[in-house]
């Protein structure tokens, strides 16, 4: 079986298109990077990084009534010269900083008290064994456990966890390129005939080739983890970890840090490429030509992308591989599915039931080289 791994791998790493495609996206992301600004200033945030981690020195910390008032005046006396258009780099950063401090405290001092209150009226309303009652206990329970006392400056983070969205074009193309023709290429050749001409060896073969997908596709992955981090970190700094979730999404009740969100964004980011793995593998053993399996595995995950004026099309958008890889769940509104009466978060149900699909797909895989018939 070792052997038979290694062959696969072989196959699979000798694809120039992999290294030309993966080159050619970290090269466009790279200049993307490189040429952010900050907010609406003419500066470029890589300019200025080192006025950025000065002025977040000066800010970051426990929050108190005398460093909202020294916020407040400095954005006072630095808000014509916005206007204006004449910030000097130093200014440009300490404003920035400042509005992420103020962010901090709108979350600490109105949406998150506002969001409580509206619970706390809510919950009046209704009978505690109903539905809605449980699952507003739920939200105020996970809000009241927030804390927005002190400010971490995050903007190295944000990026870094942002990157998910090219990163989930970066990786379905990847696979594509790589494993779309994993099986029916063997057909065209003519190669199954031999390999398939026992249940031993389909067995054996259908197995090396999973095993070889799945060492490519954490290949992919850890190849933009990698650039994504470093290239962050070049142009923001590497501070900004243990910021909340909620600098992202101000609505998300999860009481994460960044460092703990990225993390568990890319255990799904890995979860979520397997389940399209195994799409895209059993689309190549059902197809008979390379082209079409390329285009209907293609179109499976890029389509929900796009939005279409067809009715449920938005289901098809939420529910898709594309959307679930970036783990939209642990940033989105409050939100959980009523199971049996009791309301159990969206994450907890959602990728249990993408890694039962991938358990099925594989399934799937095995029983349908099985059926081929050897001429």
């Amino acid at each position: 079986m070792k052997q038979l791994v290694k062959f696969e791998l072989y196959k699979l790493f000798r694809q120039k298109g992999i290294y030309i495609t993966m080159g050619l996206m970290f090269i466009l992301f790279s200049m993307n990077s490189l040429s952010a600004h900050i907010s609406t200033s003419p500066y470029k945030a890589l300019q200025l990084k080192s006025d950025l981690q000065l002025a977040a020195e000066n800010w970051e910390g426990t929050i108190t009534e005398k460093k909202l008032e020294d916020a407040s005046n400095i954005q006072e006396l630095l808000t014509p010269k916005s206007i204006e258009g004449t910030l000097s780099e130093k200014e440009v950063a300490e404003q920035f900083v400042i509005m992420s401090l103020f962010e901090n405290e709108t979350m600490n001092s109105l949406i998150i008290p506002n969001r409580l209150s509206e619970l706390q009226i809510n919950m009046s309303k209704l009978n505690e064994s109903d539905f809605s009652y449980k699952e507003a206990l739920l939200e105020n329970n996970m809000l009241v456990d927030l804390n927005f006392e002190t400010f971490t400056y995050s903007k190295g983070p944000q990026e870094t966890i942002g990157f998910a969205y090219f990163s989930r074009f970066f990786t379905s193309i990847m696979i594509l390129i790589g494993l779309a023709t994993i099986f029916v290429n063997e057909t065209n050749t003519g190669m199954d005939q031999l390999i398939y001409s026992s249940t031993h060896g389909r067995r054996k073969s259908i197995t090396a080739k999973i095993l070889a997908s799945i060492i490519y596709v954490l290949f992919v992955i850890l190849s933009w983890l990698t650039f994504d981090v470093l290239m962050n970190m070049y142009v923001y700094g590497n501070g900004g970890w243990d910021a909340p979730v909620q600098m992202i999404s101000q609505h998300t009740p999860y009481n994460l840090t960044m460092l703990e969100f990225f993390l568990i964004q890319t255990g799904i980011h890995f979860l979520v490429a397997l389940a399209f793995m195994t799409l895209v593998l059993l689309v190549s053993a059902l197809s008979k030509n390379t082209l079409m399996s390329f285009i209907i595995s293609a179109s499976i995950f890029i389509l929900p992308t796009i939005s279409f004026s067809i009715p449920l099309w938005d289901y098809v958008m939420k529910y898709s591989f594309a959307n679930f890889i970036t783990a939209p769940d642990f940033v989105n509104s409050f939100h959980a599915i009523n199971m049996f009466g009791i309301p159990v978060l969206d994450p907890l149900v959602h990728y249990p039931a993408i890694f039962l699909i991938s358990f099925i797909l594989l399934i799937t895989i095995y029983r349908t080289i099985k059926r081929k018939q050897i001429a």
